[in-house]
């Protein structure tokens, strides 16, 4: 009985994955005249907000440095005829939600005719000191309750506040783009690090705590990749870059703040030119921290022997990367490379996998972008996603070089492997769905990407 009730619930999930896809359009995907227009928004708070991304409670009007939305607009065209388009855009905040990535999408079908709103999407870079947008943990009883303080810009107030200055940044990139060219590059930098610990009697903790005589073994991987994408103007004159980093910004704590990301930024502009635009993206690093675990002590001391912050020291890694890759990343400049953008709206099992009341498949609905951009492509998630789903998704694309970007479109919590559930703890039981759905999520991601390719 129990294996015939197993078997229809499999048909039924089968069925269910299988006909909530969409999005997945026949047909070799074509080149182009690439066209790219940029912005970049200041979004810092003008009044004190509450930071989100912390387990208590911060309410603060002091600025370490600037938070920012930058937006990337891209288009390919054959003559007059339009091909492909996106619009990109990454937030200095700790996730995204699915109202302000809805809301960016309603401002720019008002503001743009000629741009398929549904073909913008958001992400985040995941600081931990970025104003909140989560309004339902500001009320009444709630994490961070400011129902009782009139004088902190609500989660609702900003949000306005962010349609406002980044629906105008939308238009500019939009209305600036310009015939472009892109490269892509692949350098390395040791910035994120597995900060799940595993112990003796096979239980793991989300911390730091390698002093204990119990302590195994780091549960996961790392992935030290910096994957870079150059945008140049007509004249091969670079007007921004992408970089894509698997690990969290979140070495901050009090104050509001863009995190490593700020002297990312300044360093870039100031080796390659103060109008640079860096897009950040933060990729698979649901298991990741920027800091280091097993070396920590003279790590910090080697920060203290070059007089910088621990910040500092992680900027600069990744700017030596660019450095280093910046001869050749010239190389291979193409301006009319294949571009193809595919939206694909699909339902995850959950981590119960069935609505036992229903006896009804139980699943998540999440929106998934995935781009080719010549060579590379590009997939989104609305996870905070294990570092394995990542290496598996690359793993079995047909790009070249393939980036993923977590807490796109909406934020769905942690996605924890199999064996950080059997580990435990709070990243591998804080989560709506789980191992089964996060190989549901590679297949379908992979499954898109492949189809852009011959």
């Amino acid at each position: 009985m129990q294996s015939s009730r197993s078997g229809i619930l499999a048909i039924l999930v089968g069925l269910g994955i299988g006909c909530a896809t969409q999005g997945l359009v026949a047909g070799e995907a074509a080149a182009g005249q690439l066209y790219a227009g940029w912005a970049t928004v200041d979004i810092t708070p003008s009044a004190p907000v509450v930071l989100d991304g912390s387990g208590y409670k911060r309410v603060t009007n002091e600025v370490e440095d600037p938070v920012t939305a930058t937006v990337l607009a891209l288009e390919t065209r054959d003559g007059d005829k339009v091909i492909e388009q996106a619009i990109m855009i990454t937030f200095d905040l700790v996730r995204m939600t699915k109202e302000v990535h809805e809301g960016m999408q309603r401002v720019a079908a008002e503001r743009l005719k000629d741009f398929d709103s549904s073909k913008l999407f958001c992400g985040a870079t995941h600081t931990h000191c970025g104003p909140s947008i989560s309004y339902e943990r500001t009320g009444p009883g709630q994490l961070y309750d400011i129902s009782q303080q009139p004088d902190v810009m609500t989660p609702q107030q900003y949000i306005l506040f962010l349609y406002e200055k980044v629906g105008a940044g939308i238009v500019e990139a939009w209305q600036s783009r310009k015939p472009a060219a892109m490269s892509w590059g692949l350098g390395n930098a040791a910035i994120g690090y597995n900060r799940r610990l595993s112990y003796a009697d096979g239980s793991a903790i989300m911390g730091f705590d390698t002093a204990r005589p119990d302590f195994s073994h780091v549960e996961g991987s790392e992935d030290h990749a910096v994957e870079m994408l150059f945008v140049w103007d007509a004249e091969q004159r670079l007007t921004g870059m992408l970089l894509n980093i698997a690990c969290p910004s979140q070495v901050g704590r009090k104050a509001i703040s863009a995190d490593f990301w700020h002297p990312i930024r300044e360093g870039i502009k100031a080796k390659y030119g103060a109008n640079v635009h860096v897009f950040a993206q933060c990729g698979a690093a649901g298991d990741q921290c920027p800091e280091v675990i097993v070396r920590s002590k003279a790590e910090k001391l080697m920060a203290e022997r070059r007089k910088i912050t621990w910040k500092q020291e992680l900027a600069k890694r990744v700017i030596a990367a660019v450095n280093d890759v910046w001869p050749y990343a010239q190389a291979d400049i193409k301006s009319r490379p294949v571009f193809a953008h595919r939206v694909v709206k699909t339902d995850i099992p959950n981590k119960n996998s069935y609505n036992e009341a229903r006896w009804m498949p139980s699943t998540v609905a999440v929106e998934l972008h995935v781009l080719r951009l010549g060579d590379i492509a590009l997939a989104t998630n609305p996870f905070e996603l294990f570092l394995d789903y990542g290496m598996r998704l690359k793993g079995r694309s047909k790009a070249v070089l393939t980036f993923v970007s977590q807490l796109s479109c909406d934020h769905h919590g942690y996605l924890p492997t199999r064996r950080a559930v059997a580990g435990g703890d709070y990243s591998a039981v804080n989560h709506t769905v789980g191992p089964k759905g996060g190989q549901v999520l590679v297949e379908e991601s992979v499954k898109a990407i492949n189809s852009l390719w011959p």
